[in-house]
């Protein structure tokens, strides 16, 4: 036996609380505490061809958030968990898992571009505040406050945001065997309508999320490409007011950033959370007897501190009284 191959054990250092929902990706394992993701390898994944005898384990900390994130927690843990020991009619738990993750790094990206942006808007609007307002003097407002580097950070948000999108487009397209590309859940909706039968649950669902898919995409889009463009503002001075840092598709009119940019992290954790589950449900193989699948929420005493809220489980279903009537569980 080579050394490699003898019982070893790590001390995660950093972080609150005890380690929990530890999550197996290709090549590494993922590990957290409640403000802490940690990444762990042992020797085989490092050198998986086993060329040296000596080869160490090895540790780091990939997030400074943890469990208690609702992004990584609701996007990732409570999803890929799920995953676990479960049968699927279609599609691959691991390509599923890897989108998921793919989903939540792009939108810690965004979360993590928007903090720094509110950080500063916060920070400028308690200055100006504590002040009494902008005071002009001899007829100048002297160095008009800005958000340090606004329009970088809001592409890397919109960036992350569209690629979680497809990421979400990605487990769709291994549940139901379709071809989504480049976030365009329009031509999905096609695609799933064509199904027999078509997954009525998951389209009623979609539509509600049509409006904010779209938001997404454009804002991110016409940064890029014409017709229309993409333009953020920062704190701007009129005649009659100082406006907030807003962003907008030229020609519609502004919306301000910092709280449409909370609303869509929101929006996208619901979506992902909702095409998985729904996906999930459409695809589990049932196995044969009374029983049947469910989905339910976790009491907050199992929750451990973390931000998971669903769970799935196999469980008795009673079947109805031979006259019809239904039977208690």
């Amino acid at each position: 036996m080579m050394p490699r191959d003898g019982a070893n054990s790590a001390e995660l250092i950093g972080g609150t609380g005890p380690v929990m929902h530890p999550i197996s990706m290709p090549g590494w394992l993922e590990i957290y505490k409640v403000d802490r993701t940690f990444r762990l390898q042992t020797p085989d994944c490092i050198d998986p061809g086993r060329t040296k005898p000596d080869v160490p384990w090895s540790w780091q900390i990939s997030d400074e958030a943890g469990a208690a994130n609702p992004i990584i927690a609701r996007v990732f843990i409570q999803c890929a968990e799920a995953l676990k020991n479960h049968r699927l009619r279609r599609g691959s738990p691991e390509a599923i898992t890897i989108a998921l993750h793919t989903c939540k790094e792009d939108l810690r990206n965004a979360e993590k571009a928007f903090v720094r942006l509110s950080t500063g808007y916060d920070k400028i609007v308690g200055e100006v505040q504590t002040a009494g307002g902008l005071k002009p003097k001899r007829g100048v407002v002297n160095n008009l406050p800005l958000i340090p580097d606004l329009e970088h950070d809001a592409t890397i948000f919109l960036t992350g945001a569209k690629r979680a999108l497809q990421s979400i487009a990605e487990v769709l397209n291994q549940f139901y065997g379709t071809m989504i590309s480049n976030a365009r859940f329009d031509k999905g909706r096609t695609q799933l309508k064509a199904l027999n039968p078509p997954p009525d649950e998951l389209l009623k669902q979609l539509d509600g999320f049509t409006p904010l898919i779209e938001r997404i995409l454009n804002l991110r889009n016409f940064q890029e490409h014409t017709p229309k463009k993409t333009i953020v503002e920062n704190f701007r001075l009129t005649a009659n007011e100082v406006l907030l840092p807003g962003w907008r598709v030229d020609p519609e009119p502004a919306s301000e950033i910092i709280p449409e940019m909370n609303s869509v992290l929101t929006g996208i954790v619901s979506l992902a959370e909702t095409c998985f589950f729904v996906g999930l449900m459409d695809n589990l193989d049932v196995p044969a007897g009374p029983f049947g699948y469910v989905i339910e929420e976790i009491p907050e005493d199992q929750r451990q501190g973390a931000a998971v809220v669903y769970r799935v489980d196999l469980q008795f279903i009673k079947p109805p009284a031979e006259d019809g009537t239904a039977t208690n569980a």
